[in-house]
C-alpha cells in the first residue's frame, strides 16, 4: 500500500475513508482480530454523497429536500411576492458596519464542521467496520477537519477531537510511540503525517507577525494571514541518531526520558548554521565526550513528536573518554553484540541501525551499503 500526500481544502470535510481522529496527540484506534490495532476506516453506507454535505458543507437543495429541511410548499413565497431587491438595501436592514466580520476572519466553508445533521449514514452491520456507526457519533466532538491524501486509492481525513470521552466499545486512544508495529506499516506513515499536520494547523490559527486571523492557502499547503499577507509553511525540526562504533563494539545510551530501561543511539537537534555532519560530532561530543569520524548517512524517518525529521548516520569512533551528560543521559557505555541490553521496539530508525548492526554489520570491513 502507498501513501500520497494531497492539498485540496475543499474536501475538508469527513466522508468514506480513513478517519485519523486525534485527541492532543493520540490516535483513535480500533482493535482487530489479530491483537493489534487499526485506524477506522467507515466505507460502504458509512458516507454517501447523498448524506454528507458537498464541498464548502452547505447541504444541497437535493439533500435538504431529502432530509426534510426543504421550505413546505405551502409555506413558500407566491412568485412576484418576493421582497424586491433594493428593500434588502435599505438603510437600516443592512448590517452596521461596526458589527461586520472583518475580511479572512469568518471560519472558510471548506473548515467549518459539518452539522451534526450531515453525519453519515453508517451500516451498523457492515462487517468491515465494527463500531462504525458509534464512531459517527464522535463527529458532534471534532473541532477541525482536514483532508491530507490518499492510502491506496482511499481518501485520508485528519480530525481533532475536542475530548476522548465516550469512545465507542472497541476504540482507544494512544500517542503514536507505542503505536509503532501494532498498526499496520502502511497506515503508520499517513498517521505521522496527520498528527503533524494537526499540530502545525493547531499552533498556527494566528499570524506570527501581526497577530490577525490565518487562513488555508488554496494552492499550497501553508497559511495566509488574512490582514498582512504572511505565510506560514509547516514547520519541519531536523534532528541527527547516529551509531558510534569501535571495531564490533557500539556506544549506547539511556536517556532520561526514556519510560522503560532501554538504551539507544545518541541524537540531538541541529542547530542554525550547523551541517548534519557538524551536528553529529557536537551532539555526540556534548552528551558522552568521545569524538568521531568518518560521518556518512544511513536513512531517515519522519518524527512527528511533535514536528521532527530524525536522519540516521553511522560514525566511527575516533577517541576519547566517555564523559556522560547528566543532564541528558543517566548512563552510556560500550556494549559488543553478544551482550546487548534492551533495545527500542517497534519500527524506529534507531531499530533499523541497530538492527543493521547486529545483521549487517563486519567488524574489521565496515559498515555494508551506508
Amino acid at each position: 500500500m502507498s501513501f500520497t500526500a494531497i492539498h485540496d481544502p475543499t474536501k475538508n470535510s469527513l466522508a468514506e475513508g480513513y478517519w485519523f481522529l486525534f485527541f492532543r496527540d493520540r490516535l483513535v484506534v480500533s482493535r482487530n482480530g489479530d491483537g493489534g490495532f487499526t485506524v477506522p476506516r467507515p466505507s460502504g453506507n458509512a458516507a454517501s454523497p447523498e448524506s454528507t454535505a458537498p464541498s464548502g458543507n452547505a447541504a444541497s437543495p437535493e439533500s435538504a429536500a431529502r432530509s426534510g429541511n426543504a421550505t413546505p410548499p405551502e409555506n413558500r413565497i407566491p412568485p412576484g411576492n418576493e421582497a424586491p431587491a433594493e428593500s434588502a438595501a435599505r438603510p437600516g436592514n443592512a448590517t452596521p458596519q461596526e458589527n461586520r466580520v472583518p475580511p479572512g476572519n469568518a471560519t472558510p466553508p471548506e473548515n467549518r464542521v459539518p452539522p451534526e445533521s450531515a453525519a453519515p449514514q453508517v451500516d451498523p452491520g457492515s462487517p468491515e467496520n465494527p463500531g462504525a456507526a458509534e464512531l459517527a457519533a464522535l463527529r458532534g466532538k471534532i473541532s477541525r477537519v482536514l483532508y491530507f491524501g490518499r492510502l491506496d486509492g482511499v481518501d485520508c481525513y485528519a480530525g481533532d477531537l475536542a475530548s476522548d470521552d465516550g469512545l465507542p466499545d472497541g476504540f482507544t486512544a494512544d500517542s503514536l510511540r507505542p503505536l509503532y508495529g501494532k498498526i499496520p506499516p502502511s497506515q503508520m506513515i499517513p498517521a505521522r503525517f496527520a498528527g503533524h499536520l494537526l499540530h502545525w494547523d493547531r499552533s498556527t490559527r494566528f499570524c506570527g507577525s501581526c497577530g490577525a486571523p490565518n487562513r488555508d492557502k488554496e494552492d499550497e499547503r501553508a497559511k495566509v494571514c488574512s490582514s498582512c499577507g504572511a505565510l506560514t509553511y509547516p514547520r519541519l525540526s531536523p534532528a541527527i541518531i547516529v551509531a558510534i562504533l569501535d571495531g564490533k563494539r557500539i556506544l549506547l545510551a539511556h536517556n532520561r526520558r526514556f519510560a522503560t530501561p532501554f538504551y539507544s543511539l545518541i541524537a540531538g537537534f541541529v542547530e542554525m548554521g550547523e551541517t548534519l555532519e557538524d551536528c553529529v560530532a557536537r551532539e555526540v561530543e556534548e552528551e558522552v565526550g568521545v569524538r568521531v569520524r568518518n560521518i556518512r548517512y544511513f536513512g531517515s524517518q519522519p518524527w512527528p513528536f511533535p514536528d521532527s525529521l530524525m536522519l540516521g548516520f553511522i560514525a566511527d569512533y575516533d577517541g576519547g573518554e566517555i564523559r556522560v551528560d547528566r543532564r541528558e543521559l543517566l548512563d552510556a557505555r560500550w556494549f559488543t553484540p553478544d551482550n546487548l541490553p534492551s533495545l527500542p521496539a517497534g519500527d524506529s530508525i534507531a531499530r533499523r541501525i541497530l538492527t543493521w548492526y547486529e545483521k549487517d554489520y563486519a567488524p574489521g570491513l565496515g559498515p555494508k551499503g551506508a
